[in-house]
């Protein structure tokens, strides 16, 4: 929950002088900031030429090369650094909210910051881990691999010899942090109050969305755990190499993990010398995400390629676990499913599957979204080999739906930028790389899976404890009401001439529908049973048999009841 006090004035001044003298000035008027500028500062414009960008939103700017409005937000961001930068960063993982072309350019953002003090690194983890740090490691380089806005690494060695990465966030960055999102606040709170147009990209929700991510990542035993999960996940993969937390070493303010040595991705010249194929290791990673993705639900939110090195023997590095997506099994089966309908050009079922992943608002336009998602996966199937992409197909589906109405989780969305930048990095190291080709069989695998009887037999367990719950919670719900009643807090008006026709009604349906889920819950079991050798029997008739007589008999039972209709 955001918090309620105010932000600094100081600090809201220094956010709007930047983006004022970047020629945002009509939007600071429009969001009523103007009050922000130093006098003089808007005095000097008096007379001038103004370079001021229109106010526009994003979906329908209009932009053009003179506007420049991509590269002026993302300078803004830069110079206001921090907060702003992994806001940007974020956005750019966000065309359905942004134009792609403003997305494109934000993905450019670069987090490099100057160091903060070796007497700083020192005191922080000396309090962290409550000890000198001679008697934490043998050696602590004091000049760190990497700064960025949030932390920086440094590399050292363990008492016990081990070399390690130790990653440090930067002193009063959590204050500064915080102060920043309440600005933030503000800001989509404006845009909201005073652009109608703005409302439907829900900006106060999205901000909400970004809190969240970034307060985890403040804290890095959360980054520390991710690490621990993908590394279970991956622990008998020979060709994924995955870096161990030293938890003794490891606090809220400090990560210590493994240090890797390899190459970028892209340092196509080093290949030959590690002895590493680009093919291999572009094929390692597909499979690496398509496991991510459809098996686990649990996956890198942040994929591109300075996230990973390639180690000798065709082994990829992965690194910075901060954001993560996680795709429940409803979701994930939805994702096959749909990605199974693209293969074989099937429009009408990807994009019921697709419409299942979101939320669709009561003024959605649905007919709209499935207008711009059949133009979309056309354009796919029927353009040349190389000119279209599958994934870049899901993701402007899945993007276009906040001006239609339809929304869809963080998750989702992450998961479809994942995808594309997961299919980019296999292009670059190999260009001719076809991921239908790779995920057709891959997708096939797991819908056999999926429908092993050991997997439908749990979900046939979990729906029918699902309906024990809803049974067993309806006298509860009804004391509930009745009590409601007696307070007057719940008025019900009846005409009682019809009382006896809507009982005889309510009692058809509830009988129906307890038939069919019976009727259902007995189809899976028999499925199941019948899938099993060695099914115990009775008079020399197996179960599943019994089981399917009893269905057929509860389904015309339940038909004939639908048939019958109301009295």
């Amino acid at each position: 929950m955001p918090t309620k006090r105010r932000p600094h004035l100081k600090r809201i001044r220094e956010v709007v002088k930047v983006f004022y003298d970047l020629g945002f000035a009509v939007w600071i008027s429009r969001l009523r900031l103007q009050f922000a500028v130093p006098f003089h500062r808007r005095l000097a414009r008096i007379g001038t030429k103004s370079k001021d960008l229109p106010f526009t939103l994003a979906r329908d700017a209009g932009l053009t090369e003179a506007d420049d409005f991509p590269k002026r937000l993302r300078l803004a961001l830069e110079r206001l650094g921090g907060t702003y930068v992994k806001f940007g960063q974020m956005l750019s993982l966000r065309a359905d909210l942004v134009t792609p072309e403003i997305a494109d350019e934000l993905r450019k953002l670069q987090d490099q910051v100057p160091p903060f003090s070796f007497d700083e690194v020192r005191a922080a983890v000396e309090k962290e881990l409550g000890r000198p740090l001679e008697k934490i490691f043998k050696r602590f380089d004091r000049q760190p691999v990497g700064a960025a806005s949030l932390a920086q690494v440094h590399k050292a060695v363990l008492l016990d010899g081990q070399t390690v990465a130790v990653k440090i966030l930067r002193p009063g960055i959590e204050i500064l942090v915080r102060e920043d999102i309440l600005i933030l606040h503000s800001i989509a709170k404006l845009l909201e109050d005073h652009v109608s147009a703005a409302r439907v990209y829900r900006p106060r929700e999205f901000v909400a969305e970004f809190e969240r991510w970034t307060l985890l990542e403040l804290d890095m035993r959360n980054e520390a755990v991710n690490i621990s999960h993908f590394r279970s996940l991956y622990a008998d993969d020979k060709q994924i190499f995955i870096p161990a937390v030293h938890w003794a070493q490891t606090t809220r303010r400090v990560l210590t993990t493994d240090f890797t040595v390899g190459i970028h991705l892209d340092d196509f010249a080093a290949y030959k010398r590690l002895k590493c194929s680009r093919r291999a290791i572009a094929t390692i990673g597909t499979k690496l995400f398509y496991k991510q993705f459809f098996e686990y639900g649990f996956f890198h939110g942040d994929p591109h390629p300075g996230n990973f090195f390639v180690m000798p023997g065709n082994v990829l590095c992965l690194h910075d676990f901060g954001i993560v997506g996680r795709l429940d099994d409803k979701t994930r089966r939805e994702v096959i499913a749909s990605l199974v309908d693209f293969l074989e050009h099937d429009a009408d079922s990807a994009i019921e599957h697709v419409l299942h992943m979101g939320r669709t608002r009561a003024d959605a336009d649905l007919a709209g979204f499935k207008n711009d998602a059949t133009a979309i996966l056309e354009s796919w199937f029927y353009s040349p080999i190389g000119t279209e992409r599958l994934s870049s197909a899901l993701y402007r589906i899945v993007s276009s739906g906040v001006v239609h109405g339809v929304d869809f989780p963080a998750n989702v969305i992450l998961f479809a930028k994942a995808i594309v930048t997961m299919e980019g990095m296999a292009l670059l190291l190999e260009p001719k790389f076809d991921i239908t080709k790779e995920m057709r069989p891959y997708l096939q695998r797991l819908i056999t899976i999926d429908l092993e009887p050991k997997r439908l037999a749990k979900r046939g367990r979990e729906f029918a404890l699902d309906a024990v719950n809803m049974i067993e919670s309806v006298p509860e719900a009804a004391r509930r009401l009745i009590k409601l009643s007696e307070r007057e807090e719940v008025g019900i008006k009846i005409d009682t001439s019809d009382l006896a026709t809507i009982k005889k009604e309510i009692d058809r349906q509830a009988d129906a529908r307890f038939l069919i889920l019976f009727l259902v819950t007995d189809l899976i079991a028999t499925a199941i049973l019948l899938s099993i050798e060695g099914i115990n029997s009775i008079a020399g008739i197996p179960f599943g048999i019994i089981g399917a007589a009893v269905g057929a008999v509860l389904g015309i039972i339940a038909l004939a009841k639908i048939k019958k209709g109301p009295q």
